[in-house]
C-alpha cells in the first residue's frame, strides 16, 4: 500500500494507462473469440455472390432503396447482354428469326456499344429492339436450348421481365438484385452477427485468374463454404472450353478439402442451383451419364442423380476424420437459404466450440 502511496502523478497515469490498455486487450481477445471467418469458395458461376446477397438480406439490413436502385444499370446491362449471347447462339445452333424484319433490331442490339444515358437509362431505339426480339419465335426457340450455349443463368427471368425492367420508372426488386450478375474481383468482406458472435464472411472470384488472390484469405479461418452449380455438369468454363464445369468444381473442391491450411478448419459443401439442374434432367436429353460416365443410375431420377454428385465430392476428401457437411441449395430462394445457413452456422459454432474443448 505504501507504494501506491508513493507513486508520483506520472506514474498513476502512465499506470491508469495500462490498465486501460489491458482492457481493451481482453476486450479485443473476447471478441476475436465471439467471431468467425468464413471463407466462400468455388468455382466461377457457382452462386457464391447470391449466397453473399442472402446473408444481407437475412441476417443484415437487406437493401435500402439507393442500393436496390444502384443496380438498375447493371440489371439492364445483363438483359442486353444475355440478348446478345442468344443473338449469337442462334447462329452456331443455325436457329433463325421467325420474322425477318427483326434482322435489323438484331444488328442494332449486336451493334449497340453506348446503349444507356448518363442517367442509366437506356436508349429507347435499343429497348425497342429487345422488346421486338423478344417476341420472335426463334429467339424463344434458341432461349428454350439455352443449355447448349454460354447463357447466364438469369437471363430467362430478365427476359420474362423485360417490359418492368424497360420501363422509365422502372426500381429494381429484391429477386432483381439476386438475379443480378456482377463478376466478383478482388476479395469482399460482408460482416454480420447472429446472437453473440460475429461472422465475417470472404467472397473471391473464383475465376481462374482471380485464385491466386485466395491466399490472402486463409489465415485463421474457421470454416470453408465451398459453393458448385449442380447444374453446370454439362457446361464448360467461361475461361476455358475444354474444361467441363463440374470436373473443374471437384479438382478444386479436392484441393481445398486437402489443403494443410484447412486440415481442422469446418468443410460445408453447398450444391447449388438445384431447381435447375432437376429442370435439366427432368426436361432435356442431357442426362448426367452422357458427361460423367460413371453415373450408372437412372436417367431422369434427380435424387440419384444429385446423391452421385454428392458422392463424388466426398471423395474427394482424403481425411477420415474431417466432415463435410453437404447441402442442397438454391441460392436465388431466400427461404431455402435461410433455412439451410441456420443449420450451417450451428454446425459452424459446435464445431469451433468442441476444438476449443469448450464442449
Amino acid at each position: 500500500m505504501g507504494s501506491c502511496m508513493s507513486m508520483t502523478q506520472d506514474e498513476r497515469k502512465a499506470k491508469s494507462r495500462s490498465d486501460a490498455i489491458d482492457r481493451e486487450l481482453q476486450r479485443g481477445r473476447r471478441e476475436h473469440d465471439r467471431t468467425i471467418k468464413i471463407l466462400l469458395l468455388g468455382a466461377g458461376e457457382s452462386g457464391k455472390s447470391t449466397v453473399v446477397k442472402q446473408m444481407k438480406i437475412i441476417h443484415g439490413d437487406g437493401f435500402t432503396d439507393d442500393e436496390l436502385g444502384g443496380y438498375r444499370m447493371t440489371i439492364c446491362d445483363n438483359l442486353l447482354s444475355s440478348m446478345k449471347v442468344v443473338l449469337n447462339g442462334m447462329g452456331t445452333l443455325r436457329i433463325s428469326l421467325e420474322n425477318p424484319a427483326n434482322k435489323e433490331n438484331a444488328e442494332r442490339v449486336l451493334a449497340s456499344m453506348d446503349p444507356f444515358f448518363p442517367s442509366g437509362v437506356m436508349k429507347p431505339e435499343v429497348a425497342e429492339s429487345l422488346q421486338h426480339l423478344w417476341s420472335d419465335g426463334g429467339v424463344r426457340h434458341c432461349v428454350s436450348k439455352a443449355h447448349e450455349y454460354q447463357l447466364n443463368d438469369s437471363a430467362k427471368y430478365f427476359f420474362e421481365h423485360m417490359g418492368r425492367i424497360l420501363s422509365s420508372n422502372f426500381t429494381p426488386n429484391v429477386e432483381d438484385v439476386l438475379r443480378a450478375r456482377v463478376r466478383t474481383t478482388g476479395i469482399i468482406e460482408t460482416n454480420f452477427r447472429v446472437g453473440d458472435v460475429t461472422y465475417r464472411m470472404f467472397d473471391v472470384g473464383g475465376q481462374r485468374s482471380e485464385r491466386r488472390k485466395w491466399i490472402q484469405c486463409f489465415d485463421d479461418v474457421k470454416a470453408i463454404l465451398f459453393v458448385c452449380a449442380l447444374s453446370g455438369y454439362d457446361m464448360t468454363l467461361f475461361e476455358d472450353a475444354s474444361t467441363n464445369r463440374l470436373e473443374e468444381s471437384l479438382g478444386l473442391f479436392r484441393a481445398i478439402c486437402n489443403n494443410r491450411f484447412f486440415m481442422k478448419t469446418s468443410m460445408i459443401l453447398f450444391l447449388n442451383k438445384y431447381d435447375l439442374f432437376s429442370e435439366k434432367l427432368l426436361a432435356t436429353d442431357r442426362h448426367l451419364r452422357l458427361y460423367m460416365p460413371s453415373y450408372t443410375g437412372p436417367d431422369q431420377d434427380v435424387d440419384a442423380a444429385a446423391q452421385f454428385i454428392e458422392d463424388e465430392f466426398r471423395s474427394m476428401n482424403q481425411n477420415p476424420n474431417k466432415v463435410v457437411y453437404c447441402h442442397f441449395t438454391t441460392a436465388t430462394d431466400t427461404s431455402n437459404i435461410h433455412i439451410v445457413f441456420k443449420v450451417v452456422l450451428d454446425t459452424i459454432v459446435k464445431e469451433n466450440l468442441e476444438a476449443a474443448h469448450l464442449l
